[in-house]
């Protein structure tokens, strides 16, 4: 039912505002508000228009302002809905296909039977936590991989093996152990990134000890030779990444090259002591002479291009892949003093990097390394029987003697 007072006011509106007001005739906000003016007095409804007035420009402020607040949100709203009637269009286009699946997908649902063994149940039951363990397995070798604990992560690597090998046709096993390779896989590259840093010896012998361990080694058919070439090359290339870091220093050519020969000395002889002691023979005395016979086998073939029989002796492929470690890293030695000694301006200083460099040879000389051969090849060697006087490596080599007897005298 109208309200009378709505009936007056109406002929005095204009035909939109009406319009309006007709529309909410039936509304609640419109009867408080007529119920409102009803009990204002004659000089507040004179006001009422102003107030109106104001309170329609504080709504349209605070229209503004949510506006340019919610403007983010707004629009991000509008994307979501966009994307949505996307997704719901490319719905109603996919129903088609998907209707026609549904037949064949109620046919299998059809034939599926439920196991309702109660036996089968409670030893599914029963073995739950063995289930977990199983299914937790590759995580747990990713996790000790990781973390460092190598011989724990090849353990449980074994345990899955064995499962492998007692559940053939079981598929959950298969993935299991095909999650488990890739962890291997995981381990094998930190373990070799792990040779190529500055590891101490007990380090050394358990990486390589986890290396012959692993699928690729064990099933290689000789893995000792493949890790010796393996261990090596890690050495050559942390030697390298050493060097590298004395580059600042050549432009002092003369503090280059005493740190040059001192980093050497350290790093080949603890690589020639690590590949000893990774790779044992029986007889130490007999490791130095094999190591000394195979640094000779090298000079000979690559000063003659092939292998003098008679000056050298049988050795196997470790002492020599040992020999070519030791003759190419002296090589760059030699290059490296021969490019540098003419950079000193001071010759005098010749004398105490040539006894550096013998000092060095005869400290490897205890390990089977000496490189002095290389250092001095036979053109050198002539070169010093015809100028002895003027040669400044004789020159060090005499210092040298005498030093030595002057401390066996003592």
């Amino acid at each position: 039912m109208a309200d009378p007072l709505l009936d007056i006011l109406v002929p005095h509106l204009s035909e939109d505002v009406a319009t309006n007001l007709s529309a909410l005739s039936r509304s609640n906000l419109l009867a408080d508000y007529l119920q409102h003016v009803r009990g204002l007095s004659v000089s507040q409804i004179s006001t009422e228009t102003t107030q109106l007035s104001t309170s329609l420009q504080a709504v349209d402020r605070s229209l503004t302002t949510l506006a340019i607040n919610s403007r983010p949100h707004l629009i991000s709203t509008s994307a979501t809905l966009e994307s949505f009637t996307e997704r719901f269009n490319s719905l109603a286009i996919s129903l088609p296909s998907l209707s026609q699946i549904i037949p064949e997908l109620e046919s299998n649902v059809s034939q599926f039977h439920p196991v309702n063994d109660r036996q089968a149940s409670a030893t599914l039951l029963s073995n739950v936590d063995k289930v977990l363990d199983i299914l937790e397995l590759p995580s747990l070798v990713l996790t000790c991989v990781r973390n460092g604990y190598y011989a724990e992560a090849l353990d449980l690597v074994g345990h899955v093996r064995r499962l492998a090998i007692r559940y053939k046709n079981v598929k959950v096993i298969e993935m299991i152990q095909a999650e488990v390779d890739d962890a291997l896989l995981e381990m094998t590259t930190l373990l070799l990134r792990l040779l190529r840093e500055n590891v101490q010896l007990p380090t050394a012998i358990k990486v390589i000890s986890y290396l012959r361990r692993l699928q690729p080694f064990q099933a290689s058919p000789n893995p000792t030779l493949e890790l010796q070439h393996i261990y090596l090359l890690s050495r050559v290339v942390h030697l390298k990444s050493q060097l590298q870091s004395l580059d600042p220093l050549k432009s002092i050519p003369e503090k280059y090259l005493k740190r040059y020969i001192e980093l050497f000395r350290e790093f080949v002889f603890a690589a020639i002591i690590g590949f000893r002691s990774i790779f044992p023979k029986e007889g130490a005395k007999q490791l130095l002479n094999d190591g000394s016979s195979a640094l000779a086998t090298q000079l000979a073939t690559t000063k003659d291009g092939s292998e003098n029989q008679e000056s050298t002796s049988v050795v196997d492929a470790g002492d020599q892949l040992l020999s070519s470690f030791i003759y190419h890293t002296a090589m760059d030695l030699k290059r490296t003093v021969m490019d540098m000694l003419p950079l000193i301006p001071d010759k005098s200083s010749y004398a105490a990097l040539y006894l550096q460099v013998i000092y060095s040879s005869q400290s490897l000389a205890r390990v089977g390394g000496e490189f002095w051969g290389i250092m001095a090849d036979e053109t050198d060697r002539k070169e010093f029987a015809a100028a002895k006087e003027n040669n400044p490596w004789v020159a060090a080599l005499e210092k040298q003697r005498d030093l030595a007897k002057k401390l066996k005298s003592y």
